[in-house]
This record gives structure tokens, C-alpha cells and sequence, in this order.
């Protein structure tokens, strides 16, 4: 039988919860405030590295933000501290500072979670957070946008903590549904990306590859580095062990029950053939490539951002 990789398990049997371990996002959870959840990321990630991934020095200022082990004594603002009794750094602009353009996918199809309990949008609700977060801290300036099956606003880049505010308000009151189209909304953002920098896209990107290389093609034409996330549950990656289970297409009238095992080898084939084309082509257009589930530690994924800000 053919099942395509649209297709998901919403699902009379069942098989194991992943560990908390696993699920990155379940331990986030008890922080209401995005924004904070976010520091916890991005500090916890370069605590683990002993560096700083703070502003450099240079002659224009920018904004203030709390001081935190790790960081330079002589970036602390002395005259802030007598004011407040609180320890405050200056954030400077470096002249080279990057737009960053984050496009995060909040169709229907996001809304999985399977077992671990972590929806696909969940995570990347947080991950986008986490790298506007880091992307502030390192002198740049992050944008968000929304999108289903067009584009759902557009906040444009910036580098205030007024402006990480907004991007982190946006994504708490987000909430996936409709169909999907990121292709359409690749095409209705690129007029909006007036200045040349990185386009993050973070999606399950199950659409067809062609439609999204021919959308991106616009901004690799213009000089853009491209960071694809794509954002998989282990259910989508692996189909679980279970008895009898129905598969549904969260977007459309779709729906299939059959035995997982009966269709194992054939849906292995059919996601394999559709992840490769995404790997294959984005390798041939230099485009920046990064498959993830939701029980991929947060850090992994900010080290695939570094990777790409570096080059």
C-alpha cells in the first residue's frame, strides 16, 4: 500500500511515552513568559560551552540588558548600577549586524505532537524565541513571520528588547490550523525582505520540494543565507509500534485505518524518498539543511543556526 508522509497517527493503539528527557519543550512549560523561556535556552546553551554570545564593543549604543556569570565585568554599566542596585550591561550595535527573517509554519499539520506530547509548532514556537533571543544578543536583528497557507503577518526585523517582546507576545498567541503552503508565503514575504540577510524557515515541510525550491530560489538569488528546519515528530519519523491505528490528514478529509506494520517498509520508502529530495536539493543550492524531531535537544539546533551565522 502507498501512504503518503502527509498522512499522521492519531491513534487507536498506543506504544510508550518518550521520556522527559525527550521533550525538550514539557520542561519549558512551567515558564509562562516565552521571552524568559527563551534566556533559559540560550544561556543554558553557552553555559554548556563556557563563552559568551554577547555583543561586541564598538562605538554605537544599543540597549541594556541584566547581567549574567559569564559575562565581561568591564561591560557592566557602573552608573546603571548606582541608579537601580542592579547589575546592567551596555549592548552595542556592531556594524555588521545581520537581518534575519524567521518564517514559522502554523498550519494544522503542525499542531501533532504524538506521545512525547510536544506538538511540532510547540517546538518551534520556543526554538524561534530561542534564536531571536540569541540573534539580539549577538547584534542582530531578528523578524517573524506566520504562515499557513499564506502569510499571516510580518514583523519586520529589528534589534530592541521592545522588538524580541513583540516577536515572543506573537508566538504565544499563535495557534496552528488551516492548510499549508509555505511556497505561496515564501513568494508573499520575499517583497517584504528589503535587506539582504538570513531567511529561517521552520516547518515539517511536507509539500512538494519543487514548489519550495522554486519559491526560495528568489532569495538565493538576491544574496540570502537559508536555514531550513524541518520539524518532525519520532511517530512521523519512525511510524510507531502499535495494533490497529488511523491515519488522518489533519488539513483535509483524508483517513486511512490499517495495521502500522502492514505499511512499516512502504512508508519508510515513501518519507525516505521525500526527505532526501529535500536534503538532495537543498544541497545543490546551497541552502542550509537541518532535520529535527521533537525530542531534538534544543542546543543542537541553535548550534545548526551558529553554523550557518558563521558562514
Amino acid at each position: 500500500p502507498h501512504l503518503s508522509p502527509y498522512c499522521i497517527r492519531e491513534g487507536f493503539g498506543t506504544s510508550p511515552p518518550l521520556p522527559l528527557s525527550h521533550s525538550p519543550t514539557l520542561e519549558l512549560r512551567r515558564f509562562k513568559n516565552l521571552l524568559f523561556a527563551a534566556k533559559i535556552v540560550v544561556e543554558g546553551f553557552y553555559a554548556g560551552r563556557h563563552r559568551s554570545p554577547y555583543y561586541d564593543f564598538s562605538a554605537e549604543f544599543a540597549d541594556y540588558r541584566q547581567y549574567v556569570p559569564g559575562d565581561e565585568i568591564r561591560a557592566v554599566d557602573w552608573r546603571a548600577v548606582a541608579r537601580t542596585d542592579r547589575l546592567y550591561v551596555k549592548l552595542f550595535r556592531k556594524e555588521t549586524d545581520m537581518s534575519a527573517y524567521l518564517l514559522l509554519d502554523e498550519s494544522a499539520s503542525m499542531g501533532f505532537a504524538g506521545e512525547a506530547g510536544v506538538s511540532k509548532f510547540e517546538y518551534c514556537k520556543y526554538l524561534a524565541a530561542a534564536v531571536s533571543y540569541l540573534m539580539l544578543q549577538q547584534g542582530d536583528r531578528p523578524g517573524l513571520s506566520l504562515c499557513d497557507e499564506r502569510l499571516q503577518g510580518f514583523l519586520p526585523p529589528a534589534g530592541t528588547l521592545k522588538h524580541l517582546q513583540a516577536i515572543t507576545s506573537t508566538l504565544e498567541r499563535a495557534q496552528p490550523s488551516g492548510p499549508t503552503n509555505v511556497s505561496a508565503s515564501l513568494r508573499t514575504l520575499f517583497p517584504l525582505a528589503k535587506r539582504r540577510g538570513l531567511l529561517l524557515v521552520m516547518s515539517d515541510l511536507l509539500e512538494d520540494p519543487a514548489s519550495l525550491f522554486n519559491a526560495l530560489a528568489m532569495y538565493s538569488h538576491r544574496g540570502f543565507a537559508i536555514l531550513l528546519f524541518q520539524v518532525l515528530t519520532d511517530e512521523e519519523l519512525f511510524l510507531p509500534d502499535a495494533g490497529a491505528a488511523r491515519f488522518t490528514d489533519p488539513e483535509g478529509p483524508g483517513m486511512l485505518n490499517v495495521d502500522p506494520e502492514s505499511i512499516r517498509e512502504a512508508y519508510r520508502a515513501e518519507l525516505k524518498k521525500h526527505l532526501d529530495a529535500l536534503q538532495s536539493g537543498a544541497k545543490a543550492r546551497g541552502i542550509h539543511y537541518q532535520l529535527l524531531s521533537t525530542s531534538t535537544p534544543y542546543y543542537e539546533s541553535l548550534a545548526a543556526y551558529l553554523t550557518t551565522r558563521g558562514k
